[in-house]
């Protein structure tokens, strides 16, 4: 993002803080993964889920090996699971990721956690309005599924992430919204929702993120498939397989994104042992009820 286009976006919607975006350290990553090393390699192809750890300054590579097929993501922070994507960023990046598009984590940090390096997904010229890799819009959730008429024993994205996380012994409650890579759709300004639409992606399609911080990214294959499979879709749903590479050491990620701004306190969002607790209580040290005078 240059000076002249931070400037044209607080014009429009002064409430934005933007923040510039250093493309030429991204494309120089970019340029990179062509003679990375493989730290690890996995394949997804079945609704049970993957946990992949990503450390700094290394990539995450999801390839399509038969076919399109929507795989949900979502990432937080091993050593602080509190931290994790959050549709803040939608206000920095937009709705939809594209290539050098990063993936904010929650407050009280509230820095880059993913970028976006490398996408081959092709949208289609004769719908503009519909693009691919939505920060949020999928139908993951249990209800979602089984209303729609999922059969039961396929989980829903919900159910995959869920039990990924108690396998880590990470609370549920967590789980927000997540990343829908090679998922495509479209915003309906008139009803005011996101549409899912066939994917166009093809065999050999892949998209790269990089990770700002140590992540434990959570993969789930979506019983939608290409998006073009209702629910209601007599028998069980068969998931396209999807490669996951982690590469090694790339670089060393970009610093705290606020020049000049202080690093915020964690101190009041830590317990007596110094962690972030996950019980759900006020931030000490901050008053939010309003009392009279």
């Amino acid at each position: 993002m240059t000076e002249h286009s931070v400037t044209e976006l607080l014009h429009a919607s002064p409430h934005l803080c933007p923040t510039p975006l250093d493309r030429l350290f991204y494309e120089g990553v970019t340029g990179l993964l062509a003679n990375a090393d493989v730290a690890a390699e996995y394949r997804l192809d079945d609704f049970g889920g993957l946990a992949v750890d990503v450390p700094r300054g290394a990539a995450l590579t999801l390839t399509l090996l038969e076919g399109p097929q929507i795989v949900n993501a979502f990432a937080f922070n091993p050593h602080d699971p509190d931290e994790r994507i959050w549709q803040q960023s939608v206000l920095r990046e937009g709705v939809f990721l594209r290539r050098y598009s990063r993936v904010w984590g929650t407050m009280a940090r509230y820095r880059p956690m993913l970028a976006l390096i490398e996408d081959t997904v092709a949208d289609d010229p004769g719908l503009a309005s519909a693009q691919h890799h939505p920060y949020y819009g999928g139908s993951g959730t249990p209800s979602d599924w089984r209303r729609a008429g999922g059969v039961e024993e396929v989980p829903s994205t919900w159910e995959q992430f869920a039990a990924l996380l108690a396998e880590r012994e990470v609370p549920a409650h967590i789980l927000r919204e997540n990343l829908c890579l090679f998922q495509r759709s479209k915003i309906d300004a008139e009803r005011m929702r996101i549409d899912i639409l066939p994917s166009s992606a093809v065999v050999g399609d892949r998209v790269t993120l990089f990770a700002e911080i140590d992540l434990c990214v959570l993969l789930a294959l979506s019983p939608y498939v290409d998006g073009g499979r209702p629910a209601s879709t007599p028998g069980r749903p068969q998931p396209r397989a999807v490669r996951a590479v982690v590469t090694s050491y790339l670089v060393d990620p970009l610093p705290w994104p606020y020049p000049g701004v202080d690093y915020p306190d964690l101190s009041l969002y830590l317990d007596e042992h110094g962690r972030r607790s996950t019980t759900g209580e006020p931030t000490r040290g901050i008053q939010f009820q309003v009392r009279p005078e």
